[in-house]
C-alpha cells in the first residue's frame, strides 16, 4: 500500500513540474500573434471571452517546494511505520494489553455464543444465506478484443 502512495505522490509530482515547466516556456516565448496576452493564468474555463478564473496551479511552484513536499511525505510515512512497529511490540510485550485482549477474546467468544442461542437470528440468517443462493447473476458483457485497455484491466472487463 505504501508503494501505491509513493508512486501516486511521484505521479503528482511529477505533473506538477510539467504544469510549471510548460507555464514557464509559454511566458518566455509570449503569446503568439494575434493572441491576447495571458494575465497571469496558466487555465482557462469556458468563461466568456476575457473573463478567466484563478489557475490552480502556479507557475511559481519551484522544485524546491516539490522536494520539500516529497521529504515531508518520507518523513510522515516513516513516522506511520515506527507508531505501527510501536503498536505491534506494546501488543507482544506491554502484560496489561496481553490481559486486555485475552479478556476481550473471552468475552467475544461469550457474546457469539449468546448470539448463536437466538432463534430469531438463526432464522434470519438462514434466510439472507437463502436468498444469496437465489440471487440471479448478471450477465457478463461480450469480450471485446479491440478495445483499448483501461488502467491495466483485462479489455471488456470492469473491476470485480
Amino acid at each position: 500500500m505504501n508503494g501505491k502512495k509513493a508512486m501516486m505522490m511521484c505521479a503528482g509530482c511529477l505533473l506538477i513540474v510539467s504544469v510549471c515547466s510548460a507555464a514557464g516556456k509559454q511566458e518566455k516565448e509570449g503569446p503568439a500573434p494575434g493572441q491576447p496576452a495571458p494575465q497571469g493564468v496558466l487555465f482557462a474555463t469556458n468563461m466568456p471571452a476575457g473573463q478567466t478564473k484563478a489557475a490552480p496551479f502556479s507557475s511559481e511552484i519551484s522544485a524546491d517546494f516539490i522536494k520539500k513536499v516529497m521529504e515531508t511525505s518520507a518523513r510522515i510515512e516513516a513516522c506511520k511505520k515506527k507508531i505501527a512497529d510501536r503498536r505491534v511490540y506494546l501488543y507482544e510485550h506491554n502484560p496489561e494489553i496481553k490481559a486486555c485482549r485475552q479478556e476481550m477474546t473471552a468475552m467475544q467468544t461469550k457474546i457469539n455464543k449468546l448470539l448463536e442461542t437466538d432463534q430469531e437470528l438463526a432464522e434470519l440468517r438462514m434466510n439472507r444465506d437463502m436468498l444469496w443462493t437465489t440471487m440471479p447473476v448478471l450477465p457478463k458483457p461480450p469480450e471485446q478484443h479491440m478495445a483499448p485497455r483501461q488502467m491495466g484491466l483485462p479489455s471488456g472487463r470492469m473491476g470485480k
